[in-house]
């Protein structure tokens, strides 16, 4: 997911009138005005999407103006895997406390529809992934958001304050902001208290879907002036041209330049949606012993086509020893489609990984259907989630999944060569049908599951209807191994060596 730095974050904030707290942004080969915040300062690399600065190296303290030049040496040289977008110095608070306040896209419930989430927690700072438990979850309209009076009402027990309306009052802001740029995720961390007791921003993060941004706000979410850079590893320029031929959705990969604690387990993630991604840095922000791989993201309606392109990609990545694939904001992709992808998948890839993966959408009971169904025949274990189950839970599973080898794989690649094959070109795909298996003049299973009617059966073989669209949801093939004879598998082709 595109993600702002706190420097542009701070000027949605701003707009918004929510108070913060004084700084100066220095781009890259700009020198250091003279005019600062008062001593002591904080000295933070603006890097797009990076979490955990402080413990990284991206955030050190300056106590003088003699100090300054070796701390902001200091803050380059711990790397920023080429996204460094400039530094921002920020005044340093003596503050009575620390809150937490996140908004994410909400998927909704059975009985409560989509709309967004406030987060809010009365411990903030450095290390609130250790305490994620203690949570405030808000799900509010997008409509119709809640006033400061109402998210007064619900607010925990929050140490000084005495007066909650100015607290609330930040956080209606802060709603306010989410839905006015359109973002997925948006965070403060810490929201300081001063002790007058009037609330500040003291750092801030936001991530965005590129063709939810107005035109009026372009220059905030795409400025033209960053320095231009091209650090790709080998399996990032695959996604990038999976993006280029099949430019449907999110397709978000980027794998994590820092080494790895000694002991940790590498988890390879696919975190569908901000909200995702979100709840995932909680939970093991902190932890040394997990260490995630990769940032990515599949969401926003991709065909599962796309899905299954980007997972192979995933799945590919040295050293990675468990998959992890959750995410709360995947209204826009039918649930069935993406298990059906991620089967796919773990069947077709030379290194497949024990797998946790959470559904939740439109048909996420058939999506943990499929797997309950094929569970004994992947080459790996697969355990499944519904949407209210959250990572903090699912974490406490990896060491256990991690230590489990790859079973003996279940072919499903019929013998011999197939007879007609379509291929689709929106989204980029080859439905091939091995006319061997299947002999019976009555259509296949495998036809009759495309929901939209593309393919047709004419008593011997497949054939396109011209006035209907595939849509890359692999129910063809899915319905062809489960509840046919195999007689179609589609392939898709990787525009580069994966595993």
């Amino acid at each position: 997911m595109p993600a702002l730095p706190e420097y542009r974050t701070r000027k949605l904030l701003e707009r918004y009138g929510i108070p913060l707290v004084r700084g100066v942004f220095i781009a890259p080969g700009q020198d250091v005005p003279a005019a600062l915040p008062g001593m002591p300062v904080y000295v933070k690399a603006q890097v797009p999407g990076a979490t955990g600065r402080k413990s990284s190296g991206l955030v050190r303290r300056a106590d003088s103006m003699e100090h300054l030049p070796s701390v902001l040496a200091d803050v380059l040289e711990s790397g920023s895997a080429g996204r460094y977008e400039g530094t921002l110095i920020t005044e340093g608070l003596d503050l009575k406390a620390e809150y937490y306040a996140g908004c994410t896209l909400d998927l909704g419930s059975r009985d409560r529809p989509p709309g967004g989430m406030l987060l809010f927690s009365a411990s903030g700072g450095s290390g609130v992934e250790d305490r994620s438990s203690g949570l405030l979850r808000m799900p509010f309209s997008l409509l119709d958001p809640p006033s400061s009076e109402d998210i007064g009402e619900v607010l925990p027990g929050t140490g000084p304050v005495v007066d909650r309306r100015t607290l609330a009052g930040v956080l209606s802001g802060m709603i306010d902001t989410f839905i006015g740029y359109r973002l997925t995720v948006l965070e403060i961390n810490p929201l300081g208290l001063l002790d007058d007791g009037s609330p500040v921003v003291v750092d801030c993060r936001a991530e965005f879907e590129k063709s939810a941004v107005a035109e009026e706000d372009r220059e905030i979410f795409f400025p033209g002036d960053l320095p231009r850079y091209d650090d790709s590893t080998r399996l990032e320029k695959i996604v990038e041209l999976i993006n280029r031929d099949d430019p449907s959705g999110t397709g978000f990969f980027r794998q994590n330049r820092e080494t790895p604690p000694e002991g940790s387990i590498r988890v390879a993630t696919n975190l569908c949606g901000g909200g995702g991604k979100m709840l995932w840095e909680m939970t093991t922000g902190a932890r040394t012993d997990i260490f995630t791989m990769n940032e990515s993201d599949t969401s926003g309606g991709l065909s599962a086509f796309k899905s299954y392109r980007i997972l192979r990609v995933i799945l590919a990545q040295d050293g990675a020893r468990v998959l992890l694939l959750t995410g709360s904001g995947m209204a826009f992709q039918n649930q069935h489609h993406l298990a059906a992808a991620v089967w796919k998948a773990l069947r077709e890839s030379r290194t497949p990984l024990p797998s946790l993966v959470r559904f939740g959408g439109t048909d996420e009971d058939r999506a943990r259907e499929l797997f309950e169904r094929v569970r004994d025949s992947l080459p790996v274990p697969v355990l499944t989630f519904p949407p209210e189950v959250f990572p903090n839970a699912m974490v406490e599973m990896i060491d256990g999944l991690a230590s489990t080898g790859i079973r003996e794989r279940v072919s499903s690649e019929p013998p011999g060569s197939y007879g007609t094959s379509i291929v689709v070109e929106n989204p980029p795909g080859e439905i091939r049908f091995y006319s061997e298996r299947w002999v019976s003049k009555d259509a296949p299973p495998s036809v009759r599951a495309c929901p939209t009617g593309f393919l047709r059966w004419n008593g011997e073989g497949i054939e396109a209807d011209p006035d209907a669209r595939c849509i890359g949801c692999l129910m063809c093939e899915t319905a062809a191994l489960l509840e046919g004879n195999g007689e179609i598998l589609v392939h898709l082709a990787m525009p580069g060596e994966v595993d």
